[in-house]
């Protein structure tokens, strides 16, 4: 919300005691801020309109310690026209595979045997040099001590032929895959830019069915409540 400027005007008008207002570009530098707003007694806004850069070994506290999340992209290229994230989060940035993977053999070593891999769109995933997510995929299945490997969300027009293939081919990666359908309207779809038919979703769902008998398929769909549903509701 702080990368929307009438949210950072809203916050200094209604709520002058805010101290600090930092935007998601900035969370590393969110310790000096913090210092200087208690010790300075100053007001921080700290709010870049970049796409931002990717910062590596910022301290994570898990609560869980066996299941871990592990983002491996920010950021968003699809412009979907009832979603926000493009506009403050920026463009599709990509972690690298390296940091990736030791992040991921780190929580093996203490023990984590359950990786969740994160992204808006996360099987648009690119790690340069023709490293995708599929070979992603490949490369975490072999870290030893990981048991169970799953992803959201991923986006239906790139769940491409590798992707499916690097499911069907693992053992490690759950038959459990959340496909976002969000309209059963193909001119829905067509307004909302999520730049596929129905009858192309429905063929992909085949595919994937095909390649992977045993998969499970979990969706979002959004839809539109009348007045008189609400008050049923």
């Amino acid at each position: 919300m702080m990368q929307e400027k009438h949210i950072q005007e809203k916050i200094k008008t209604s709520y002058p005691y805010v101290d600090i207002i930092f935007g998601t570009h900035t969370i590393n530098k969110f310790p000096e801020g913090l210092y200087n707003a208690i010790c300075k007694k100053e007001k921080i806004k700290d709010v870049k309109d970049i796409e931002g850069d990717i910062y590596e070994g910022l301290p994570i506290k898990r609560k869980d310690k066996i299941k871990a999340l592990v983002t491996i992209m920010y950021g968003c290229n699809n412009f979907c026209t009832y979603c926000i994230v493009p506009y403050v989060r920026g463009r599709e940035r990509s972690r690298k595979p390296e940091d990736i993977l030791r992040e991921i053999k780190e929580l093996s070593k203490k023990g984590y045997k359950e990786i969740t891999l994160l992204g808006q769109n996360v099987n648009s995933y690119d790690g340069g040099n023709g490293y995708k997510f599929s070979s992603l995929l490949r490369d975490v299945e072999k870290i030893d001590g990981i048991e169970r490997i799953r992803f959201i969300s991923p986006h239906p027009k790139d769940f491409t032929e590798d992707v499916i293939e690097a499911v069907r081919d693992s053992k490690k990666v759950c038959k459990i895959l959340h496909l976002p359908l969000q309209s059963g309207s193909t001119n829905v779809l067509k307004r909302m830019n999520r730049k596929y038919t129905k009858e192309e979703f429905l063929n992909l769902a085949r595919k994937i069915k095909e390649k992977i008998p045993e998969v499970c398929f979990s969706t979002d769909i959004i839809v539109r409540i009348s007045r008189g549903d609400r008050r049923r509701l």
